[in-house]
């Protein structure tokens, strides 16, 4: 079935938290779990469809169905405007046909209609699958917090990945 890509919207808030909550219990790599991710979470999500000025978040479909999500902030202050934070996620069910890349090149062509410079993210030295997308995506590791995550397995390094876009000065 094809996927969709959509710009999130107010009435897709409720499946939109439940959705990454499913994500958070099936990914151990991911810093927080489902059930660590309450009521602040679901708030400061609210509040950022709320006001969104700097918080976009666009899913993924897959008929009618949302299987994955990217959001993206921007930076608060001036300097940092031009720099896009980025959360993805794609459920286990779903992962490895595509759906993560497709959410990417949405995002990317979203901040780079706003001429944003930079993209970032963090993601989990474990999940290998994840790092060779970015890295073909055109994303270079730029530091690493070792140990910084604690799973079942033991410690896990977080990579800091960035992407600098050819133009720049925008604001998403």
């Amino acid at each position: 079935m094809d996927i969709e890509v959509a710009q999130a919207g107010w009435r897709d808030f409720p499946v939109l938290w439940s959705l990454q909550k499913k994500i958070l219990r099936e990914a151990e790599h991911l810093v927080a779990t489902g059930e660590e991710r309450k009521e602040p979470f679901a708030y400061a999500l609210a509040k950022a469809f709320l006001h969104r000025k700097r918080v976009h978040t666009f899913l993924a479909l897959e008929g009618g169905e949302m299987v994955g999500y990217i959001t993206l902030v921007s930076g608060k202050f001036k300097k940092i405007r031009d720099t896009v934070y980025i959360v993805v996620g794609v459920r286990a069910s779903h992962r490895g046909r595509g759906i993560g890349t497709k959410l990417l090149a949405r995002a990317e062509e979203f901040a780079r209609e706003r001429g944003m410079h930079r993209m970032e993210l963090e993601v989990s030295d474990k999940n290998e699958y994840a790092i060779r997308l970015y890295e073909r995506l055109g994303y270079a590791a730029e530091g690493r917090r070792r140990e910084a995550t604690k799973t079942s397995g033991g410690y896990n390094d977080i990579i800091w990945m960035g992407k600098l876009l050819s133009n720049g000065g925008g604001r998403v």
